[in-house]
């Protein structure tokens, strides 16, 4: 993750969730989840599989209607009220053509549904991909380039709000890598334009998020920008009773030994506990990253949860 990358800057929510909460049968899949996608941004909606994110998703879409709470965007509910739900496009993770044969008469199709849908941009996303506008029925397309052409229509449709439900499904390492880029490229063309990446796949969309909402059992773990979530927690190694006695009165989210090295994850009580560690010549110290936050806070929340049950 590039941590040197400047802070977005401060926008109102585009998107928010209101205590959503939603039951199947005996699991509850969103426990009165609240989170917010903030106006401008590249927000990561990250979790396990079966954490809720696809859940939430098909609420945002409109898809699926809350049992309790409700889901605004730009400052009105998106369900059964098609002038929010026009704002929005949903990329989601099982490309469904339905009678559509070419990728030509799909694009005709988003002509209608997106009013800042752009043709020419659409195409060239298509070379980009090494996709066929014309020659082949999108049926006989491999998963990878199903996937390929519904990210173009995302990029390519100008809604305000883009959500793509695990982006990289089917794609190879090389394509993978284009689509950030073109992401990023995209966000840059158009920077009032929100994107929402939902994944588990924590580590390989990290470099290009500006914030992220980890959530876990339907429930949200925290929520921010990169830099505001991580700022909180440092990793130090050295000498053990160095370490120990620089990280005393700590949360220790993780303890272990690397090459006969003591090293602890620790979640700082103050950020003056971290310029005083990182100042101290006997122990080395290195940020957290996301996905072994994620981990560390995941684990932490399924203990208390067990201790609750006991």
């Amino acid at each position: 993750m590039d941590m040197e990358r400047a802070e977005p800057m401060n926008r109102q929510p585009l998107l928010m969730a209101d205590e959503i909460s939603k039951r199947f049968r005996s699991t509850h899949a969103l426990d009165r989840l609240s989170l917010t996608f903030p106006e401008g941004q590249i927000v990561g909606l990250l979790g396990r599989n079966g954490a809720g994110k696809s859940t939430l998703i098909r609420i945002i879409s409109g898809m699926l209607k809350p049992d309790h709470g409700r889901v605004t965007v730009d400052g009105e509910a998106v369900y059964d009220n098609a002038r929010a739900l026009g704002k929005l496009c949903m990329i989601g993770d099982t490309p469904d053509f339905g009678h559509l044969g070419k990728a030509s008469e799909l694009f005709y199709v988003c002509r209608g549904l997106f009013p800042a849908w752009d043709e020419s941009y659409a195409v060239t996303l298509m070379d980009r991909f090494e996709l066929p506008l014309h020659k082949r029925k999108m049926r006989t397309f491999s998963r990878g380039m199903q996937t390929a052409l519904m990210l173009s229509v995302g990029l390519a449709s100008g809604a305000p709000l883009t959500v793509f439900d695990e982006p990289s499904l089917g794609l190879d390492a090389v394509m993978r890598e284009r689509f950030y880029d073109l992401l990023l490229a995209e966000k840059q063309r158009n920077p009032s334009r929100t994107f929402v990446l939902s994944t588990h796949l924590i580590d390989e969309v990290a470099r290009v998020l500006d914030s992220a909402v980890l959530i876990d059992a339907g429930k949200l773990l925290c929520e921010g920008t990169i830099t505001e979530i991580l700022r909180g927690y440092l990793s130090v190694s050295g000498d053990a009773d160095a370490v120990q006695a620089l990280t005393q009165g700590m949360t220790i989210l993780k303890e272990e030994t690397l090459a006969g090295t003591l090293v602890r994850h620790v979640k700082l009580n103050t950020p003056a506990d971290g310029d005083r560690i990182t100042q101290d010549e006997r122990v080395r110290t290195a940020p957290v990253s996301l996905q072994r936050l994620f981990v560390f806070l995941t684990e932490e929340e399924e203990a208390q949860r067990h201790a609750a049950n006991l």
